[in-house]
């Protein structure tokens, strides 16, 4: 599995003049399997004096000096073979001599002697403890039994050091030569105090954000592949329906292409129509593409439709009824008004829904109603106002005028729609707001729906 870069963090440090300064990263590294590796890289010197006159070493004990160019590091000596160095066995009769061993023996079987703490003989006790240390077992008997097959083979052991220790000697005098002019050559050079710098990487990162974004200008009108598809909108022509409060009037632009092309993955291109729209409440047109003409939802607001006329607000109340009456497939006008029927100041009385015949091909709006709808939140009932949050706050017991008159008002205008439906042979629906909970909402509407003989399966979907 191979291992790719997530990020890198830079190291810098004073060089020898003081004038300038070195420089490594440290590269983080994962792959998919969540294992992770880092590394330094090369030491970058961005210092002119101290690149024409040191070079960069790594040594023994550090991450690296700056070396005068006069002077170089000595090279490491070559280890020995296994067969070149002196076995375990070899070590310890170079550590111990035959007649130490023997009082080790001599002292670890004495009687009474059954651990460490009982022995005399500080040899003995050494030899224990690192017997301890390397085996994890306390016990004297397998030390004496090792003790024992050593001195049986004494000399054969003794003769193999023998035979070993020319080299080993020349090899030891090599490494301490070299040790030395290790040293002279570290007391010539200097030793670099690296820190991370993250003024640096803050730095480094503005330089990647920028070259990042000179490429995406360069390549920003290369050729790419997409993905092509129709939004479910496409198959409906909702010329002539309406939307909240807006008349679709005409279809724009039969393909209206969406582009979605992302950083990574695969692009996306989606087509959908575009409508001319006009507001019924305000006469503002707008364009909307039909992928908007949807109802949304969110856990702080509730159900929204996607697009609307900002001359009105839409209750989650209402938008929830447009969103089941359009599952129904049944056509209806939002916001209805009869120009007669109007309040005291001579502003129209809206209705909240003008649902239409779906059998009726009358040209007239008026006479392809099926029902009205109104929607009776609490301000219909109950003495109080709307919060900035669309909450109702009752105002129990209030004796203000302006909220008695306010509950007064509504229901007078309640009153008057009323009677004009009764005058004119109008049906008039109700649903109180106890019964706003989706599930609940739709029973309700698709009862009524029935009682007019809408059963929501003509095939037409409006949107």
């Amino acid at each position: 599995m191979s291992y790719e870069e997530d990020g890198r963090q830079p190291y810098t440090s004073l060089c020898a003049c003081g004038k300038g300064f070195l420089r490594y990263y440290l590269v983080m590294e994962s792959n998919d399997w969540g294992q992770t590796r880092e590394h330094k890289t090369n030491v970058e010197i961005l210092c002119e004096y101290c690149r024409e006159h040191y070079h960069y070493e790594l040594t023994d004990s550090s991450d690296g000096v700056l070396v005068p160019n006069d002077l170089l590091l000595p090279p490491p000596i070559p280890e020995l073979h296994n067969n070149e160095c002196y076995s375990e066995d070899e070590r310890f009769i170079g550590e111990y001599e035959k007649p130490v061993i023997e009082k080790i023996i001599a002292d670890m079987t004495t009687p009474k002697h059954r651990y460490i703490k009982d022995l005399n003989y500080s040899p003995a006790v050494k030899y224990a403890e690192d017997w301890v240390n390397r085996y994890r077992k306390r016990s004297l008997e397998p030390m004496v039994k090792n003790l024992r097959r050593i001195l049986d083979h004494y000399s054969s052991i003794e003769a193999s050091r023998k035979k070993k220790q020319p080299k080993i000697d020349e090899y030891e005098k090599r490494k301490e030569e070299r040790e030395k002019e290790v040293r002279r050559v570290e007391q010539k050079s200097f030793f670099p105090d690296f820190k991370y710098d993250a003024k640096q990487e803050e730095i480094d990162r503005e330089q990647a954000k920028k070259a990042q974004e000179e490429y995406k200008g360069l390549h920003r009108y290369d050729s790419f592949n997409a993905e092509v598809t129709y939004h479910q909108s496409y198959k409906v022509d909702s010329t002539g329906n309406y939307w909240d409060s807006f008349h679709i009037l005409r279809c724009t632009d039969p393909q209206y292409l969406i582009l979605n092309k992302p950083e990574f993955g695969t692009a996306s291109i989606t087509i959908v129509k575009k409508y001319r729209c006009k507001c019924t409440m305000c006469g503002k047109e707008i364009e909307v593409k039909s992928s908007e003409f949807e109802i949304l939802f969110d856990d702080e607001v509730g159900y929204y439709p996607a697009v609307q006329c900002d001359c009105h607000k839409v209750s989650s109340f209402e938008a929830k009824t447009m969103d089941i009456l359009n599952n129904h497939g049944v056509s209806y006008i939002r916001e209805y008004s009869f120009d007669e029927l109007v309040g005291d100041r001579g502003h129209p009385l809206r209705f909240d829904f003008a649902v239409l015949n779906p059998k009726s091909c009358d040209n007239s709006e008026k006479k392809r109603i099926c029902f009205l709808l109104e929607l009776q939140g609490p301000h219909h009932y109950k003495q109080g106002r709307y919060d900035e949050y669309g909450d109702f706050n009752e105002d129990k017991g209030s004796d203000y005028s302006d909220a008695r008159a306010r509950i007064a008002k509504q229901k007078h205008y309640d009153d008057l729609k009323v009677q004009y439906c009764k005058k004119n042979g109008i049906a008039l629906e109700f649903i109180k707001y106890t019964e706003s909970s989706y599930s609940e909402l739709e029973k309700q509407i698709t009862d009524i729906l029935e009682s007019y003989g809408i059963d929501g399966e003509s095939g037409f979907i409006p949107f």
